[in-house]
C-alpha cells in the first residue's frame, strides 16, 4: 500500500509539471526545434547532461544549446527563472575532445564520441553533452534548450524530453578525469618503455609542446585522460581537455612525463584556439564585467592537472619540473617560473619572456598592451614581464635553464639579455646558452644546459649554489644581434656536490669543466632549509684554495660570496658559517 501511494504521488507530480507546460506559452515553439532524450548523472563534483540534438547532419549545424539548472523541475512557467549555466554548446557536442574542432569534423560520422561510462559504450551519433561543476550540495534539475547561432531560444520545455523530471543529487567535490586508455593497452614500439609500473615516489616532468594548428597533442603512449574543466579553467564551465602520463624507463631511474594539449574549443566552432599555455582575452560567461580581460585559464588547468597527477601517481613532490620549446617555452616562462612552489626547475627553449601577444577569444585585439588581467587593475603586459617578475621576487624561484638564438625574430635577443641581468642581480639560480641561429636553430644550444643542469640536479628540499658574474661567461653584447659573441653562455660548465645545509654552516664542493685557467664566480646559497641568515647578519667564509673573508646578508637574507676562485680540474670546497 505504501509503495502504491508513492507511485500515485509521483504520477500526480508529473501531471502537475505537464499541466504547467501546457498552460504557459513559449517563444518560437516549432516542434522540430526540441531537444530530446535528456539525462543527467552526477559524479565527482560534476553533473554530466546528455541529450539528442534537434537535428542530425547539416540540418543540425545551425543550432546551439543552452544548459539550465533549477532546484525544482524546470517548466515553461519557470524556465526563465532557472540558472543559465552556460550557452553556445555546439552541435554534436558529444564528439570526443580533439576530434571535432571544426564543423566538418563534427559532421564526420567516423570521428569518435565520448564514452562517459568506462563499462559502457560511447554516446550515440548526434548527441549533445554539457558538464556543470557543482557549487553547492542539493537536488538539481536540468533542461537544455535549442537556440540559433545568436542564442535566441527556438524550442520549448517538455519535461522528460529536454527537461529532467527526476532530481540529481549534487555534491561539491574534487573533479576527476576520465581514463580513456591505459598505458598497457597502447600499441607501438614504445609501449614497453613508457608504460606505467605503479612505482611511487618518481620525479615528474611536465612538457609543453610548441604551437600547432590543432593545438598539439597529448601523447600516443601512456595513460590517457579526458577531463571537463571548472569555471576557473575556461570561458565557460565544462570545457574539455586531455593529458597523458608516461613512465620513461631508464637505467639511471624511471621518471614520469606529463603531456598536455594546449587547445580550446573556439565558440565559433570553426577551429581550435591556442593560448601560449597561459590564457586568453575574453568576457567569461557569467562574469560580473562586460569588457574583455585576460584570464589565466590554461594556467589554472595546468595547475589542476599537475596536482592531480602528483597525487594520483604518488609523485615525489620535491622533484617536479617543467619545460618546452617555442610556444612551450613561453608557457615555461610565464607559467612555470611563476609557480616555484610547484616546480623545482624550469627549462624554456626559444620562448619569449615579455610582450607575449594576448590571444583574443573572438575578434581582434588592437591594443593588447592596454588589456587588463582578470582583476581589472593589472595590465597584461606588465603581469607577463619576466625580468620585472624576477626583480620583484627575491625569494627562491625555480632554477631556470634556457637557450635561444641571437637572430630569433620571435624571442628577441634584448629580452634574453634583460632576463640574464635580472636573474644575476637578484642572485637566482640560472644558466643560459645561445647560438647565432634563428627560431628554428636556437633550441640546439640547449645541449650544454642539459649536460650541466639536468632535471635530476634539482629538488625543492635540496639546497644548491646559484652562480653569477662568472669570469668565463661569453659576452652577450648590447642587444644588437651583431654585437657580442655569436656563440656562448652564462654560468656554463659548473658542477657541485657534497652540499651541507645545517643551522650554523653551509658548504659545497665546486668545479667547472670549461675552465682553462683560474677563474672566479659569485656564489649564493639557494633553497636553504636550515642555514638561515637574518638580514644584516655577517658570516665567515673560507675556501679550500686558501681564500677567506666575511659577507653580510642582504635585505632578503641572501649571502653572496663574490669572486670565488676555481682552478681547472680541481674541486674547491666553499664553507660559510656563523662566527
Amino acid at each position: 500500500m505504501f509503495q502504491q501511494r508513492c507511485r500515485i504521488a509521483e504520477l500526480l507530480r508529473r501531471a502537475t509539471i505537464l499541466a504547467a507546460v501546457l498552460s504557459t506559452p513559449m517563444p518560437c515553439v516549432a516542434a522540430e526545434d526540441e531537444v530530446s532524450e535528456i539525462k543527467a548523472v552526477h559524479r565527482s563534483g560534476q553533473t554530466f547532461v546528455t541529450w539528442k540534438d534537434v537535428a542530425a547532419g547539416e540540418a543540425g549545424a545551425k543550432y546551439r544549446y543552452s544548459l539550465y539548472r533549477g532546484t525544482e523541475p524546470i517548466t515553461t512557467g519557470n524556465w526563465e527563472r532557472a540558472e543559465l549555466c552556460y550557452r553556445g554548446v555546439l552541435n554534436n557536442s558529444a564528439k570526443l575532445y580533439g576530434a571535432a574542432f571544426t564543423q566538418k569534423d563534427r559532421l564526420d560520422p567516423g570521428k569518435p564520441y565520448v564514452q562517459l561510462d568506462p563499462d559502457g559504450s560511447p554516446l550515440p551519433p548526434w548527441s549533445g553533452l554539457a558538464v556543470h561543476t557543482a557549487r553547492r550540495t542539493g537536488a538539481a534539475y536540468y533542461a537544455v534548450l535549442a537556440t540559433d547561432e545568436m542564442y535566441n531560444v527556438v524550442g520549448k520545455i517538455i519535461p522528460g524530453r529536454n527537461a529532467t523530471i527526476d532530481a540529481v543529487t549534487e555534491r561539491p567535490s574534487p573533479i576527476q578525469p576520465l581514463k580513456l586508455y591505459d598505458s598497457r593497452e597502447r600499441t607501438g614500439p614504445y609501449v614497453a618503455s613508457t608504460c606505467i609500473t605503479g612505482k611511487r615516489g618518481l620525479p615528474l616532468h611536465l612538457t609543453l609542446h610548441g604551437s600547432q594548428s590543432n593545438g598539439g597533442g597529448a601523447g600516443e603512449y601512456g595513460d590517457y585522460y579526458l577531463f571537463f574543466g571548472t569555471p576557473e579553467m575556461g570561458f565557460r564551465d565544462g570545457l574539455a581537455g586531455v593529458f597523458s602520463v608516461q613512465e620513461l624507463h631508464a637505467k639511471e631511474g624511471n621518471r614520469l612525463l606529463l603531456r598536455v594539449r594546449d587547445a580550446v574549443e573556439h565558440p565559433s566552432g570553426k577551429r581550435a584556439m591556442e593560448t601560449y599555455w597561459f590564457g586568453y582575452y575574453c568576457t567569461p560567461q557569467g562574469a560580473d564585467h562586460s569588457e574583455p580581460r585576460v584570464y589565466p585559464f590554461t594556467a589554472e588547468q595546468l595547475l589542476w592537472i599537475t596536482d592531480w597527477v602528483v597525487e594520483h601517481y604518488g609523485v615525489d613532490r620535491e622533484r617536479v619540473t617543467v619545460g618546452g620549446s617555442s610556444s612551450g617555452g613561453v608557457g615555461s616562462w610565464n607559467f612555470g617560473l611563476r609557480h616555484p612552489e610547484r616546480f623545482a626547475a624550469v627549462y624554456p627553449i626559444i620562448g619569449r619572456v615579455r610582450r607575449v601577444p594576448a590571444i583574443p577569444l573572438e575578434g581582434k585585439l588592437e591594443r593588447d598592451n592596454a588589456a587588463l588581467m582578470a582583476d581589472g587593475k593589472t595590465t597584461y603586459y606588465d603581469y607577463l614581464d619576466g625580468p620585472k617578475f624576477v626583480t620583484e621576487h627575491a625569494a627562491d624561484l625555480s632554477f631556470v635553464g634556457w637557450s635561444c638564438g641571437r637572430n630569433d625574430g620571435y624571442a628577441t635577443w634584448q629580452e634574453n639579455i634583460d632576463m640574464v641581468k635580472a636573474m644575476t642581480a637578484e642572485h637566482h639560480g640560472f644558466a643560459f646558452s645561445w647560438n647565432n641561429g634563428g627560431h628554428g636553430e636556437g633550441g640546439r644550444a640547449m645541449t650544454l644546459i642539459n649536460k650541466y643542469y639536468p632535471v635530476e640536479k634539482f629538488a625543492h628540499n635540496l639546497s644548491y649554489p646559484a652562480f653569477g658574474n662568472s669570469s668565463i661567461d661569453q659576452k652577450m653584447g648590447n642587444g644588437d644581434p651583431l654585437d657580442g659573441d655569436l656563440v656562448g653562455g652564462i654560468n656554463l660548465g659548473f658542477s657541485w656536490d657534497q652540499v651541507v645545509d645545517e643551522p650554523d654552516r653551509w658548504s659545497v664542493s665546486l668545479t667547472n669543466d670549461l675552465a682553462q685557467q683560474e677563474m672566479t664566480v659569485d656564489v649564493t646559497p639557494r633553497r636553504c632549509r636550515q642555514f638561515k641568515v637574518p638580514p644584516g647578519k655577517q658570516v665567515h667564509w673560507q675556501s679550500s684554495l686558501g681564500e677567506t673573508g666575511k659577507a653580510t646578508a642582504d635585505a632578503a637574507g641572501l649571502i653572496t660570496i663574490r669572486q670565488v676562485k676555481l682552478r681547472p680540474r680541481a674541486a674547491a670546497l666553499l664553507t660559510l658559517q656563523f662566527q
